[in-house]
């Protein structure tokens, strides 16, 4: 797949970047507990639903946002956070705050800019990073071990 240039991103809708953010975001999830379990794909996903949601991105997002410092951001992608995190949607799920839901969407917009723009490594490096130090990474560990040494695996 060709990578689209900064100018031809600019185009694109908060929604569709956040579409495709979404979608990297999970299969980094998944992928990971695949990985690292042997559990069956229906423990698996249960576990990763409580990732991938409005609540666990926007805590994520909080992360990100709170410490550039630690994870410097560029100022297209400071802009892009602050673009995304301002976008009016139109709807918003049933169970999601609708401040906990932008905080999400401005993530998944990010990570989905990253990724149309050839930047892979770096759409890693930042879910590594708000994984890491939102202490996320040790609770998807620790949620799958746990299961599996309830004998859930």
């Amino acid at each position: 797949m060709d990578n689209l240039s900064d100018k031809e991103l600019l185009s694109y809708s908060v929604s569709t970047l956040a579409w495709v953010g979404d979608a990297v975001f999970e299969l980094h999830i998944r992928s990971r507990l695949a990985k690292r379990f042997t559990s069956p794909s229906g423990k698996l996903h249960h576990i990763a639903t409580s990732f991938v949601s409005a609540r666990g991105q926007a805590s994520l997002f909080e992360t990100l946002y709170d410490d550039r410092d630690d994870f410097p951001l560029s100022e297209q992608e400071t802009n892009l956070l602050r673009r995304a995190r301002n976008y009016h949607c139109h709807s918003t799920p049933k169970d999601a705050d609708l401040a906990d839901y932008r905080r999400a969407t401005a993530l998944e917009a990010l990570i989905g800019w990253l990724w149309l723009n050839g930047q892979h490594a770096r759409a890693g490096e930042l879910i590594e990073y708000v994984l890491r130090q939102s202490g996320m990474a040790e609770r998807l560990e620790f949620d799958s071990q746990n299961r599996n040494s309830n004998g859930e695996s």
